[in-house]
C-alpha cells in the first residue's frame, strides 16, 4: 500500500535531501536554487539563536569579535576565494555597504589568509570594510553551515532574523532588509 505525504511534508523531505546533497560552492544551480527559496523559519525559532562570540580577525591580523557589532544590524556573509558564487556576489555587499551604512555588512571568510583574501579583493577592485578571517572556518562549525556562501541576518540585538544559502542578487537582499531591518 503506497502512502502519499502532503505537499508540505513532500516539500520538507526535498529540502532535507538538498540540503544534505549541498557540500560547497559547487553543487548544481538546481540544488542552490532549490536551498536559495527555502526559508530560515522553517527550522529557526523566531527568536533564533544570538550572533555567536567568535574571535576572528581582520584583513590586517588585528583581533575582531563578532559581539563588538552588536548594537546595529549585522548582515554576516560566509565566504571563500575560491567559490565562483562567492565571487560574482561579492560586488552586491560592496554595493550595500554603500547604501545601507546603518547595517554592519560582515564579510567572514573562511580558511583562507589575509594575503589569499587581500589579493582577491585588490584583483576584483573591491572595497569592503568589514573583512573577517577565520583561518579554520569556526564559524561555518558554529553556525552549521553547510555550504558557501552562506548569509546571515541579526537584528540590532544580535538575534537571528533570517538565513540565505547561496548566492545572492541586490533585489534579494534589499527584500531581505526590508524585511527585518
Amino acid at each position: 500500500m503506497m502512502t502519499l505525504l502532503s505537499p508540505r511534508l513532500l516539500f520538507s523531505a526535498i529540502v532535507a535531501v538538498s540540503l544534505g546533497l549541498m557540500t560547497g560552492c559547487d553543487q548544481k544551480d538546481a540544488v542552490q536554487q532549490g536551498a536559495q527559496d527555502f526559508n530560515a523559519d522553517n527550522f529557526a525559532q523566531p527568536s533564533g539563536p544570538p550572533l555567536p562570540d567568535l574571535d576572528l580577525a581582520a584583513l590586517d591580523e588585528r583581533p575582531v569579535s563578532l559581539v563588538s557589532y552588536m548594537g546595529q544590524p549585522v548582515v554576516l556573509n560566509l565566504w571563500a576565494t575560491w567559490c565562483p558564487p562567492c565571487r560574482r556576489e561579492m560586488p552586491v555587499f560592496e554595493q550595500a555597504q554603500a547604501e545601507f551604512p546603518d547595517i554592519a555588512f560582515v564579510m567572514v571568510n573562511q580558511g583562507e589568509s589575509a594575503q589569499q583574501a587581500q589579493d582577491f579583493l585588490d584583483t576584483e577592485g573591491l572595497v569592503l570594510s568589514d573583512v573577517l578571517l577565520d583561518p579554520s572556518s569556526e564559524a561555518m562549525q558554529e553556525f552549521g553551515a553547510r555550504g558557501l556562501p552562506t548569509t546571515f541576518y541579526f537584528d540590532a540585538q544580535g538575534q537571528f532574523v533570517d538565513l540565505h544559502l547561496g548566492e545572492i542578487t541586490m533585489a534579494e537582499l534589499k527584500d531581505t532588509l526590508s524585511q527585518h531591518y
